[in-house]
């Protein structure tokens, strides 16, 4: 899946991605593939994998498309 960086909370290693199709889907930063957790902003875009959870839907192999970011 194609997305981008919604919000970032480096105090509890996570953040959530707003995905292509406008849902909000929650990462940790260990699954960031490459790249350093504490280098991200809001709006990089990003691909990744979603996962189903009981509670939310989670994004593992979180991979960096492009520094740039997308209002």
């Amino acid at each position: 899946m194609h997305g981008r960086i919604l919000s970032l909370f480096p105090e509890n290693d996570c953040g959530w991605i707003e995905s292509s199709d406008g849902r909000e889907i929650y990462f940790h930063r260990n699954s960031l593939l490459a790249g350093d957790f504490n280098d991200l902003t809001k709006g990089m875009e990003v691909r990744f994998i979603e996962h189903e959870n009981s509670d939310e839907p989670r994004a593992s192999s979180v991979r960096l498309v492009s520094k740039r970011t997308v209002a």
